[in-house]
């Protein structure tokens, strides 16, 4: 999978050590709310999330963290730490239109966008709109919705796999 930024995101900096000290900081706190250990495992895979720049699957992180030579970053350790990153506002699931796959995304001081997304070859492209945001606030309060959360995954094909489809000839 691709993920393309809109220009408003483009260049954003690395993670900066006080935003890295604030998140972890958050999530000690989530942990202790929840009378959870924290660990330094725990401390591992929250800074490899928080550190991709774009989506990631559960194996994905478990292979970076074994790169980074983290001991004790099994699967099962992972996949136990995922719900608790969420709900620290770490990480988001994302891309929920596909499928069965499950992906992440880093959401700790990040904008909100959403995403244009390839049926074709999977190609994400994150944007910020507006007008979408102000939209769907009219909407929920025209019906009495107070909303919490919301996810736009606009689905079609890119401009690439218009082109190569175009581009075949015809039996």
């Amino acid at each position: 999978m691709r993920t393309t930024r809109s220009k408003a995101q483009d260049g954003r900096s690395p993670l900066r050590e006080e935003v890295l000290a604030r998140a972890l900081r958050g999530f000690r706190e989530t942990l202790r709310r929840r009378g959870l250990r924290h660990s330094s495992v725990r401390d591992a895979i929250a800074r490899v999330a928080l550190g991709y720049d774009g989506h990631f699957e559960v194996n994905d992180l478990v292979n970076e963290l074994r790169r980074a030579g983290v001991k004790g970053a099994h699967l099962a350790t992972v996949y136990r730490t995922l719900p608790l990153l969420v709900e620290a506002g770490i990480i988001q699931q994302t891309l929920l239109s596909s499928g069965e796959r499950h992906f992440y995304e880093p959401a700790f001081e990040r904008p909100h966008h959403d995403h244009l997304i390839c049926i074709a070859c999977g190609k994400v492209v994150e944007f910020e709109f507006e007008a979408f945001e102000v939209l769907q606030l009219d909407i929920a309060e025209r019906y009495g919705f107070e909303l919490t959360a919301h996810v736009h995954e606009l689905l079609g094909r890119c401009s690439d796999c218009r082109r190569a489809k175009k581009a075949k000839p015809h039996p």
